[in-house]
């Protein structure tokens, strides 16, 4: 493995350490022993816990927001760029449940420079999506709702899957993408009203079943 892989095998184990562990229930001693390193050498990659989690964080704000801007410049209809970056967003989150736990989770243990470089750039993301939900208002495209409502309301539905989803139960993760995008999109375009018997049901059935059986 060369040392760019190593460096992001390190990563992810880290990721993975923090988010099940917790940052402060995670040691040095503890990283180093599942890496098989000396604690000494973790240094060589990372100048504290601190900056690893900082860092572990921004890569992937900055990953993601690099491609969602990507197909928002792209030669796609504006329907087209906001469901592609809808299921983007829901894969890379979904997906990675190390790292929607550090960026819900553990995020506040950072010091406040890095806080505040980290909130920066979540507004990024907000304005994005509310700029493209301001675009398809204008073009009355979707329902008459405010675009700031409905860009919280997807990163919520979004951010605390972890709490509740497994990707190995009934519902796969491809499954998963599907049925959020069909809640989302048919939520605000126009021409789709749910029954609310039908949201009586969906209540009923999930306090029924629990949310654990997905």
């Amino acid at each position: 493995m060369n040392e760019s892989g190593r460096s992001e095998e390190i990563k992810r184990v880290i990721a993975h350490l923090f988010a099940r562990q917790g940052y402060d229930s995670t040691s040095m001693r503890g990283i180093a022993k599942e890496l098989g390193m000396n604690q000494s050498s973790i240094y060589h990659y990372f100048r504290s816990k601190e900056e690893m989690l900082f860092i572990l964080i921004d890569e992937a704000l900055d990953d993601a927001l690099n491609r969602m801007e990507k197909i928002y410049v792209a030669e796609l209809s504006l329907e087209e760029k906001f469901k592609e970056i809808l299921q983007f967003y829901i894969y890379y989150y979904v997906g990675d449940q190390d790292r929607q736990i550090l960026l819900i989770k553990e995020i506040d243990k950072l010091n406040e420079d890095h806080l505040n470089k980290l909130i920066k750039k979540r507004r990024r993301y907000l304005e994005l999506m509310r700029y493209i939900l301001k675009e398809l208002k204008e073009y009355d495209l979707i329902k008459d709702i405010d675009p700031t409502v409905a860009a919280f309301a997807f990163f919520g539905m979004v951010h605390y899957t972890f709490r509740w989803y497994r990707e190995e139960g009934k519902v796969g993760l491809d499954e998963m993408v599907d049925i959020f995008l069909e809640i989302f999109t048919k939520g605000v375009m126009k021409g789709w009203v749910l029954p609310y018997g039908d949201w009586t049901d969906l209540y009923k059935f999930s306090r029924k079943s629990g949310w654990q059986d997905l």
